[in-house]
């Protein structure tokens, strides 16, 4: 654990008290700034074993009635993208035709043209559009919260089993990768009082990643928040509620 230690500054405040000379002010303040710096590591330093009453530990069961809608809140992420480089690319005289859009004889899980743009008179490319449909798909699987949550902690790992998948471990103050529905990501995990929080950072494309597991103790329930920061739809906030059983 790291602790402040201010003997050092008080050790070169001292000569200013003796009259010597003024230069010795500048080392005070030196060390006086490294002693205030000690103790703000000190205050943000990473917990890295279990809170020894921790209640996120245990079996849980999704409450699907009392958790927000992952289709709606994906779906409203969405819209709002998919508007903002509407009137973005119309400010140029770009933009989909919608009705075209809509005939258009594509499968539901086929690549997404709809906002592509020709290329110029010039001869320069045209704007490839963000794949929103396969976006989409790719983001309702990565942030499906699962039926059936298992949490176990010891000392500085913690297990997390989702449904039938097989366990995965997460070992604090280690960085870990990981291949999901995304992409690949990196993973560090760590106790925040008495939640749980892993924070995953995707090579490709450049998203974030939050989960946080908390009890909530007027409750008992636990809650799953999801902070999803995709570099196309911005921030997607998903909150799924369980119960012990």
């Amino acid at each position: 654990m790291h602790k402040a230690r201010t003997i050092g500054a008080c050790a070169g405040l001292m000569p200013l008290m003796s009259g010597t000379p003024v230069l010795n002010r500048r080392w005070g303040r030196i060390l006086l700034g490294a002693a205030l710096i000690a103790g703000a590591f000190s205050a943000c330093e990473t917990v890295t074993t279990a809170p020894p009453d921790t209640r996120v530990v245990g079996s849980w069961r999704l409450d699907k009635s009392a958790s927000d809608d992952l289709d709606a809140t994906i779906a409203k992420a969405m819209h709002t993208a998919e508007a903002k480089l509407h009137h973005r690319l119309a400010r140029y005289g770009y933009g989909p035709d919608r009705d075209a859009t809509a005939d258009r004889d594509t499968p539901p899980d086929g690549p997404d043209y709809s906002f592509d743009t020709p290329g110029d008179r010039y001869g320069g490319p045209g704007f490839i559009g963000p794949d929103f449909r396969g976006l989409r798909v790719r983001l309702q699987q990565a942030l499906d919260p699962p039926a059936l949550l298992v949490l176990e902690a010891d000392s500085d790992l913690v297990t997390i089993t989702e449904d039938q998948l097989p366990p995965r471990d997460y070992r604090l103050g280690e960085d870990l990768s990981r291949i999901d529905e995304y992409g690949t990501a990196r993973i560090s995990a760590t106790w925040s009082h008495d939640a749980f929080v892993m924070k995953s950072n995707y090579s490709s494309p450049r998203a974030r990643r939050t989960d946080t597991y908390e009890v909530n103790p007027a409750t008992g329930a636990l809650t799953l928040t999801q902070q999803f920061d995709d570099p196309t739809v911005g921030r997607i906030l998903l909150h799924s509620i369980y119960r012990r059983g």
